[in-house]
């Protein structure tokens, strides 16, 4: 492998990525641009520099029921009745209603949490992977 490939490799992985606009973040996070019917809000998406792929990554959106449906089955969620308290670093918009039925998943979690607002229908996903 030529010297330049290998720098610029190792240069271009080690940088991390942060942003606060809502599309950009959905589009770190899922891998792809949202899809036309569901309502980017706010965003802010973090990623470290590591090859591992760590993350952290809020999200306020107003899906369709379908979506926010798929997206439960397809993650494994189940309501959570536990406390839960907001990190520090939560954005100031991040802020689930009480009205909010809250989601996790019980098989992997490191944090991750999921709102449906059953009043506003807005949905909050606050998602932690380090």
């Amino acid at each position: 492998m030529p010297l330049f490939l290998l720098i610029f490799l190792l240069l271009t992985s080690c940088s991390e990525i942060k942003t606060n606009d809502p599309k950009e973040t959905y589009k770190y996070w899922a891998g792809t641009n949202p899809p036309d019917n569901l309502e980017i809000i706010k965003g802010k998406y973090w990623e470290s520099a590591h090859w591992t792929r760590e993350y952290i990554m809020y999200l306020k959106l107003k899906p369709t029921k379908k979506w926010w449906n798929e997206f439960i089955a397809q993650n494994h969620l189940q309501i959570d009745t536990m406390d839960w308290a907001k990190t520090f670093d939560s954005p100031i918009w991040f802020n689930p209603s009480k009205n909010s039925i809250r989601y996790k998943n019980y098989e992997f979690d490191q944090g991750s949490r999921y709102f449906q607002d059953t009043l506003t229908k807005e949905y909050y996903i606050y998602e932690i992977q380090l």
